[in-house]
């Protein structure tokens, strides 16, 4: 595989552009109208849940920079059962989240070009996606970097133009100040009910740090460059998203979001900027094909790992002349390729229950992770005397106290009918992965692989 090639400012770029996608654009307003104001407290332990996670991950990566990732870690630290559900579980919910973001972006362009098919426009970002993961980790993190470079700008804009719209700059309402954060039922008007209801909403938009580890290996120094970029990350998108979230509580009075479309769309419309739903809309396209790109990387790095590990066909092993896993990307492609064409055969409601299960799904591989990390760190140690710490106090009730902190979340969504749908198509998911590997043990596919 590629090593040495991007630097820590592409490092961190790669981590934003996989992290920030059209699921803090959208999936904001949904949290917003669930919670009202205490959904900042929602967004600001999702950011600690991050941070936890990111920082169990960087330990591991820094001690260990191997191609594959969290899933050799599993496999090392709890045997074949832990690399195999890591890793398939990991490339089962990234699929359906590319295929929800390539279809996020066709719907988005069709916004400029009304006439044209949906599939065309599928077609198109996958094929591009495709190419830019196939021509190398260089490309890659290039590409990367521009567009986080583009939307992370956007948001900052974004957020600065509400600050201005709070104090009566833009608009016609005046010096609205901060009476929109208490006087419309106060912090917590839809009850303990409506802020656990909004806790999957407000972490879907921190899930992605998995690319970074993914990319970790091959950058020119990953024991300096990872621990850099996760202070970067974790500091930044967690300003980023509570100042622009705050912003938003502020000019915007909470039941007045809608959950149908981006919050910052009604935001913007204060500035009476000609043209400004196609400026948003172009913000959110980017953000949607950035984290479609992420993870076609996170997912092929995967399987490229599994085929190495003997838990795939190890053809998916086999790299290009540019040290790509050339077949790993191709079945990847395939995989989008099938979820893509269910988002149009499958009613629409079905298709939402889908994509919701896997982000249940995403956040029970990072309860893996932290797992992985409590009985992998002590064997870390032993092997490296100038071992990493990023953790170094609370270890390991800190991982132990994230761990309960993803278990609530997840359990949360039984209070909320369309989430609660995703938790239980999130279990039968995760049972035939289980499944899976019984009937793979039980038929020795792992040697004959």
């Amino acid at each position: 595989m590629e090593k040495g090639n991007l630097s820590v400012n592409e490092l961190v770029l790669v981590g934003v552009g996989g992290i920030l996608g059209a699921g803090f654009f959208l999936a904001s307003g949904i949290a917003i109208h669930t919670a009202g104001p205490i959904v900042l407290l929602d967004y600001l332990i999702s950011a600690f849940i991050m941070s936890e996670v990111f920082c169990a991950l960087s330990e591991m990566i820094v001690a260990n920079p191997v191609d594959g990732s969290f899933r050799v870690y599993a496999e090392e630290a709890l045997g074949d059962i832990g690399g195999f559900l890591s890793g398939w579980v990991y490339w089962t919910a990234g699929v359906f989240i590319m295929s929800s973001e390539v279809t996020a972006s066709a719907i988005f362009t069709k916004f400029w070009f009304p006439k044209v098919p949906l599939w065309i426009f599928a077609l198109i970002y996958s094929i591009m996606v495709i190419c830019v993961n196939a021509l190398g980790t260089k490309n890659f993190g290039t590409v990367e970097a521009w567009f986080s470079t583009i939307k992370v700008s956007a948001l900052f804009i974004i957020t600065v133009i509400g600050i201005f719209a709070l104090f009566g700059a833009f608009g016609n309402k005046g010096n609205i100040g901060f009476k929109n954060y208490y006087i419309h039922g106060g912090i917590l008007p839809n009850g303990i009910k409506g802020f656990l209801g909004a806790m999957l909403m407000s972490l879907i938009p921190f899930g992605g740090i998995e690319v970074t580890a993914m990319t970790a290996s091959k950058t020119k120094k990953p024991k300096k460059y990872v621990p850099i970029a996760r202070r970067y990350i974790v500091l930044f998108l967690s300003i980023l998203y509570l100042s622009s979230i705050a912003v938003l509580l502020g000019v915007i009075p909470w039941y007045e979001v809608s959950t149908k479309e981006s919050p910052f769309i009604k935001l913007l419309s204060f500035t009476n900027i000609p043209y400004i739903d196609s400026i948003m809309n172009f913000i959110i396209l980017t953000a949607a094909l950035t984290t479609m790109n992420g993870a076609m990387y996170g997912v092929t790095q995967v399987m490229y790992s599994l085929g190495k590990g003997r838990f795939a066909p190890t053809f998916l092993s086999k790299l290009s002349k540019r040290d790509v896993p050339i077949y790993a990307l191709l079945i990847s492609s395939f995989g989008l390729l099938v979820a893509v064409v269910l988002s149009y055969i499958l009613p629409k409601d079905v298709y939402e229950y889908i994509t919701s299960a896997t982000g249940f799904i995403q956040f029970f591989n990072w309860i893996i992770i932290l797992y992985t990390f409590i009985k992998y760190r002590p064997m870390l140690k032993k092997e490296n005397p100038d071992y990493f710490e990023c953790q170094r106090r609370g270890f390991p009730l800190r991982p132990w106290l994230t761990i309960i902190l993803l278990t609530a979340v997840l359990l949360s969504t039984l209070i909320v009918p369309k989430q609660a749908i995703g938790f239980f198509g999130g279990l039968i998911l995760l049972i035939a992965i289980f499944a899976f590997y019984l009937i793979a043990k039980k038929l020795n596919l792992f040697d004959k692989w």
